[in-house]
């Protein structure tokens, strides 16, 4: 039996979308809130995240751990993340405690006390956490590269904020952010199990009332992000034995025609054991233990992204091998083989992906909130049908600009980095 797929629009915004599994002895739901890093201000980079982290602190029914107990005693889970377009809060219970996970997020949101020593104790927590993140170089290295792709953009400051930014976040600042920011028209709740849409339905209209866009608020609204023409270089070096390099090009945003065209040119150029970037740098020379290629998208911006990790004198060489290889696939494009190749993989991928009802979830909320409501079967259709004409014009234009350089770890000059960009494809 094919689940049921339902949607609805409450009466104050909140969107309600479902996979009804009969059966399913889990449950899987999560809040998808429109609230992003891209949507701070200045003063208040980090102010997303630090929200996410202080929604858990406790509500006028619920103290922190007794928000955590109620649903570890049964044997779930809840968490949250914040990306730079949205903050999702969710949890996966057994299908009994439905109402529970339902009840328990909703008080967060709607209710959470951020109360000044809670958040003087989050922020350090948070301090750590950024602390954490600087010690992973390939973190460091793809942060930079998106912030030289993006500088004038608010996708180009990290998700996580800064020591000064977090430094600086008062409890009053984050609290009025909140009631900004979390209205019913910005959420999306999105479940999969055995759940009753209607019912769930009529459990969130007092949340959905709740949150309602007062009179006279201000809306949030985002600027267009626009990829950087200025080619730059970046460097943090850290002592450790191996550089962290990204090249960064401008890629497409999420619901562009030509993504699935260049999800497939990743995947051919460094996408998997055999991509050409793989073959070359690792099977063939030994230079790296992999080499990568990928491409992320936001709603109106994305990027491609070749990187690696190795020993610092090694870096020259790789990048010698990555123009050559790139510079061949910009004039011949890849082969109906290498085509046929990585879409039976990214289908495969996919479809496997999609097997777990937390990643259906997920899918479900965050599409609602791009406006992407695609089905598996219209994803894995798209893929099929993206022809080698599409990959290899589409490969001519993405990898022709000079890219973005981040290196972090190890230290390596300047001047091979921009030495590279000098070059590029000439």
């Amino acid at each position: 039996m094919q689940p049921l797929l339902r949607r609805s629009t409450l009466p104050h915004g909140l969107r309600v979308v479902t996979e009804q599994t009969p059966g399913a002895r889990a449950f899987n739901v999560g809040f998808f809130v429109a609230v992003g890093s891209r949507d701070e201000s200045r003063e208040l980079h980090g102010a997303s995240h630090f929200l996410e982290h202080v929604l858990f602190k406790g509500t006028p029914t619920r103290d922190s751990e007794q928000i955590s107990a109620s649903i570890e005693a049964q044997g779930g889970d809840l968490n949250a993340y914040t990306t730079r377009e949205y903050t999702c809060f969710h949890m996966r219970v057994l299908t009994e405690q439905a109402e529970l996970a339902v009840d328990v997020l909703s008080d967060m949101l709607a209710n959470s006390l951020i109360r000044p020593a809670d958040f003087g104790i989050e922020r350090e927590v948070i301090l750590d956490e950024i602390a954490m993140h600087d010690d992973d170089q390939g973190e460091v290295a793809i942060e930079a590269a998106i912030a030289g792709l993006f500088a004038d953009s608010e996708l180009a400051r990290t998700v996580i904020g800064s020591s000064t930014s977090i430094g600086r976040q008062s409890a009053r600042r984050v609290r009025d952010y909140w009631r900004r920011g979390y209205t019913s028209d910005r959420i999306v709740v999105s479940a999969v199990g055995d759940v009753d849409h209607d019912a769930l339905c009529a459990t969130l209209s007092a949340f959905d009332a709740a949150l309602q866009p007062g009179e006279g608020s201000t809306p949030m609204c985002r600027r267009t992000a626009l990829a950087s023409t200025r080619p730059r270089v970046t460097r943090s070096t850290t002592d450790l034995a191996q550089t962290t390099v990204v090249l960064a090009f401008d890629g497409m945003a999420a619901l562009d025609p030509r993504r699935e065209a260049l999800a497939l040119l990743a995947v051919a150029l460094g996408g998997g054991m055999s991509s050409r970037l793989f073959l070359e740098v690792r099977e063939r020379r030994a230079l790296a233990y992999t080499i990568d290629c990928s491409e992320s998208a936001w709603s109106d911006a994305g990027i491609f992204t070749i990187d690696w990790q190795a020993l610092p004198e090694r870096t020259a060489e790789i990048m010698d091998v990555v123009q050559r290889i790139v510079a061949d696939v910009r004039r011949d494009g890849i082969t109906a083989i290498e085509l046929e190749a990585a879409v039976g993989q990214l289908v495969g991928q996919t479809i496997l992906h999609f097997e777990n009802p937390s990643a259906r979830m997920s899918r479900l909320g965050s599409g609602e909130l791009l406006g992407d409501r695609r089905t598996l079967d219209d994803i894995v259709t798209a893929y099929r049908a993206v022809t080698l004409d599409d990959v290899n014009t589409l490969a001519r234009e993405v990898l022709a600009p000079v890219p973005v350089v981040a290196l972090a770890g190890a230290s390596v000059s300047r001047s091979l980095a921009e030495g590279l960009q000098k070059h590029w494809l000439i």
